[in-house]
């Protein structure tokens, strides 16, 4: 039974742990329902049952040449984004070598496939809707280890891939691959499309000491969800809010920022991950240079809100120092247009916090 948004404005959020129920929660890079599958390692850190079916999502790692066959899901939505390594990916009739930072997006019924060529490679998977995660669960083996294994014990076989993969609408075509693309992948197509994105593209907007770069937007994700990129200096908390319609989810790529949900603070470096579904208060600082987060909103309800207080830019980086600012004006008008409930001032840093 799902929280009220009066229940969720109350409720604290879990550490360390999928909590089988949406509720707040947060999971240190690492963390997550662990299993090998092929010499890789997959750590799950949302389920269709933590996320009340919107979105299940997973780091997957390895080492340099651990692959996946050519796969195609009829009903996920899928973003694969580079944490660390070198990723080669393919999709029919192209493929790409990606690095930290750089991206792919995948509707359905894309056949698609990768290959780490690097000695640990890491990217993240975003499905939506959720449920993915099951058929992890199913070819792979739990293991308790927190990086990939050395000597790959688990091997799935094509044929099992296949049996299973058939039970969630996933199919292996034979699909020939191609050699890569070094293509520099700039925007964002008008449509729901497959498309690269390399790091630091996409529609950029800046504001004080601060830069957010839409990944993709409802239009490429068929309202399922889009994905926003922040960068900045050292920022102070946002003011308090919540959102009646849509989630919110924070990924720390670069730095360190503290993120707060109903009264409890938490300290994210590279790959912590927090869960914020509607109703959770929340706000959020960059606490270190050139902080860097990605966060995937779903549904798409909140597409445009950052048009609100920030300015377009054809520039890669924000601008350090001047004196500090907040379109307020902005803010107050998306609150009134927006699904946004904003119900105080920032929050303060306090020994009197709940800190993680």
């Amino acid at each position: 039974m799902s929280l009220s948004v009066e229940e969720m404005n109350k409720q604290l959020p879990v550490a360390n742990a999928l909590p089988g129920e949406a509720v707040p929660y947060y999971m240190a890079s690492g963390e997550g329902a662990r299993y090998e599958i092929n010499g890789q390692l997959v750590t799950v850190i949302a389920r269709a049952a933590d996320t009340g079916g919107i979105f299940s999502a997973a780091y997957i790692s390895g080492g340099m040449g651990a692959e996946s066959p050519f796969a195609s899901h009829s009903i996920e939505h899928k973003t694969l984004y580079v944490f660390d390594g070198i990723l080669h990916v393919w999709l029919p009739g192209e493929s790409r070598i990606l690095t930290p930072g750089d991206s792919v997006v995948i509707p359905p019924n894309t056949p698609h496939a990768y290959r780490m060529a690097s000695h640990y490679t890491r990217f993240l998977n975003w499905m939506t809707p959720g449920g993915g995660e099951k058929y992890y669960e199913r070819v792979g083996t739990p293991i308790d280890s927190h990086v990939p294994p050395v000597r790959p014990g688990n091997r799935a076989s094509l044929q099992a891939q296949a049996e299973v993969g058939a039970e969630f609408g996933i199919t292996f075509p034979n699909v020939e691959r191609v050699a890569p693309s070094f293509k520099h992948d700039a925007g964002l197509p008008p449509s729901q499309s497959p498309y690269f994105l390399s790091a630091g593209e996409g529609e950029r907007m800046v504001s004080y000491q601060t830069m957010f770069t839409y990944l993709s937007r409802p239009a490429n994700t068929g309202s399922n969800y889009f994905a926003v990129h922040t960068k900045g200096a050292k920022t102070p908390y946002i003011p308090l809010h919540f959102h009646s319609q849509h989630t919110e989810n924070f990924l720390c790529t670069e730095g360190r920022m503290w993120l707060y949900a109903n009264g409890r603070e938490m300290l994210l470096t590279k790959g912590d991950f927090v869960h914020a579904p509607a109703g959770t208060i929340h706000s959020f600082a960059l606490d270190a240079h050139n902080t860097q987060m990605v966060g995937f909103l779903t549904p798409s309800v909140f597409n445009g809100f950052f048009e609100y207080f920030n300015e377009p830019t054809g520039d890669y980086m924000y601008t350090e120092g001047g004196e500090p600012y907040m379109d307020m004006e902005g803010f107050g008008r998306a609150q009134a247009e927006m699904d946004l409930t904003v119900v105080g001032p920032p929050p303060q840093r306090s020994a009197a916090l709940d800190v993680f």
